[in-house]
């Protein structure tokens, strides 16, 4: 009874009253009705709770991609992802514009086709807690331009990225 007790607020207080004033207006405002009553409190604490699961439709990882030095045919990139889920291994992949190619990865394992890049967590850094990040760092080659790069997955899902 007490759980049901929140999301129903106009059966607690007035009935017939408040239940027939509602719905007229409950068309309009179904996204935020509780916030216009004066049980706040019960759907405040809730609504961070609807936040997190909207939230998880959306990116689950954020990541940073750090270059870290460049020069004429080579660079040193360092790649941070934060995950908001915990993770028992992890697959990072990009993709990059201008045919860079990647020689040598450090705290992953690498693989390249064509221009996009997969980096696999190495058995000691597989294990990411929710909320944590993983990172590796690579050296590559490139020739004309060095765009960084785009269409980061973690796992096969879309990661936002920094910056």
């Amino acid at each position: 009874a007490l759980p049901s007790a929140p999301e129903l607020p106009p059966a607690t207080s007035k009935p017939a009253g408040n239940a027939t004033e509602n719905t007229g207006k409950s068309e309009k405002p179904p996204t935020r009705p509780e916030g216009r009553n004066r049980h706040t409190e019960p759907q405040g604490t809730s609504s961070p709770t609807e936040d997190r699961e909207s939230q998880s439709e959306s990116p689950t990882c954020r990541v940073e991609y750090d270059l870290v030095n460049q020069w004429p045919d080579g660079f040193q990139a360092t790649v941070t992802v934060t995950s908001s889920k915990p993770l028992d291994s992890w697959r990072v992949s990009w993709s990059f514009r201008d045919g860079q190619q990647v020689g040598q990865m450090w705290d992953a394992s690498v693989s390249q086709d064509g221009s996009r890049v997969t980096a696999t967590a190495a058995d000691y850094n597989k294990s990411v807690p929710a909320g944590g990040d993983l990172a590796f760092g690579f050296l590559a080659s490139w020739r004309g331009k060095n765009s960084p790069p785009y269409d980061f997955t973690l796992n096969g899902r879309d990661c936002a990225k920094n910056g």
